[in-house]
């Protein structure tokens, strides 16, 4: 991949961790409330992203705290 294509996230301390954290948790809960292109743009991304620490289970771990946290279900 080319450097251009990374996106770089430049976190400075502890609140702001917390606040990717919080903004993650938010995004978790919306999840099934995205539409399915922006889901696979936000997907694409993290899969680029430097400056955070990166887990090769990435989409496993999605699709579980999506599944596990999905408010919308009946």
């Amino acid at each position: 991949m080319v450097e251009q294509d990374r996106a770089l996230i430049d976190p400075h301390g502890e609140q702001d961790n917390v606040a990717l954290a919080q903004l993650g948790a938010a995004v978790i809960l919306a999840w099934p409330l995205l539409e399915p292109d922006m889901q696979r743009d936000l997907i694409a991304t993290a899969a680029v992203v430097d400056g955070v620490k990166r887990d090769p289970s990435f989409e496993e771990v999605l699709t579980r705290l999506v599944q596990m946290n999905n408010r919308s279900k009946g």
